[in-house]
């Protein structure tokens, strides 16, 4: 049953409560028979839907859900990777140590946890996640191919774990290329300071809140990933044009967000509470524009999901 503080609520209006009450029905059974199977993921992702669908409809309120969430997820699956974002170790659900997880496949070795942990990671978003970390390689490759002796100078903001960097660097030990990364956060700052020891001559970390970061250099590649799509509007345009002031002429600004094309988004937001700032192709166009980017060097691309945009502004 939900938790004590719902079922007087769900007693005097059961069948506005029918998606939730569906949702622990096979929550419950999953959880008996040891986690999901690959051929149950399609019905858990068909009854999340119900129950987005209910709470976009405002037949059930998403604290009310959020409640539930907490109550099932503490006690009976502690330790998964839905925990972990559900529990904002470090403020949000996509800290550092998420991204990492999710970079390098973490399950939990439990077997009746491990299943949920495969479950997360079968989703398009954390697919979409690790994609981006190609798509930046990609990035650097194609900027760092041909040039001149001139080294290629790349702002990497809100870094994360820096795994995409330390790979990049391993994979193309004589390329001239250096990365200043930016974050926040100081743990994810310390880690990722351990990942890249290897390469300190070549990537250098800033704990710094990203909105008061003043480089004291231009940039060839500024990129972000895991950023804007945790801003409101007003916030992307500023950050955005404080990010195009620092890149150098011929150089782009590369931003991500997730688009509203995200099936992953009702497991995401109402049982990790994981909830960002989805935008179209048309709005992040609009605010490249409000932010001072001439029509012609604005372009939108995404990753093989399609959940993953990249906003590109060319200088």
């Amino acid at each position: 049953m939900p938790p004590l503080v719902l079922q007087e609520r769900i007693s005097a209006r059961k069948s506005d409560f029918e998606p939730l009450l569906q949702m622990d029905d096979l929550l419950r059974e999953l959880i008996a028979a040891g986690g999901p199977m690959p051929t149950e993921y399609a019905l858990l992702n068909r009854t999340l839907r119900q129950l987005g669908d209910a709470v976009r409809a405002k037949v059930i309120a998403r604290d009310d859900v959020m409640a539930y969430a907490h109550d099932i997820t503490s006690r009976y699956l502690d330790g998964t990777m839905q925990s972990r974002a559900l529990g904002k170790k470090h403020g949000y659900s996509g800290d550092f140590e998420i991204i990492e997880a999710i970079y390098t496949l973490q399950t939990a070795q439990e077997p009746h946890l491990r299943r949920w942990d495969l479950y997360f990671h079968s989703q398009a978003a954390p697919n979409a996640v690790r994609n981006r970390k190609a798509y930046f390689h990609q990035l650097l490759n194609s900027h760092s191919a041909g040039r001149p002796k001139a080294p290629l100078n790349v702002l990497n903001v809100a870094s994360g774990p820096a795994r995409d960097v330390r790979e990049w660097v391993l994979d193309n030990p004589e390329r001239e290329v250096f990365f200043d990364c930016v974050d926040a956060e100081i743990h994810a700052i310390e880690h990722a300071k351990k990942l890249c020891a290897p390469f300190a001559k070549r990537v250098e970390f800033y704990h710094r809140n990203v909105l008061r970061f003043i480089p004291a250099k231009g940039y060839e590649l500024v990129w972000s990933a895991g950023l804007f799509d945790y801003l409101t509007d007003r916030t992307f345009v500023y950050l955005l044009k404080a990010l195009m002031t620092v890149t150098k002429r011929g150089g782009e600004v590369v931003v991500g967000n997730f688009s509203d094309f995200n099936p992953s988004r009702d497991y995401m937001e109402l049982l990790g509470d994981w909830v960002l700032h989805h935008r179209t192709r048309d709005h992040l166009r609009e605010l490249a524009l409000e932010a001072g980017a001439a029509a012609d060097s604005i372009e939108i691309q995404w990753e093989p999901e399609e959940v993953n945009l990249f906003l590109h502004v060319r200088r």
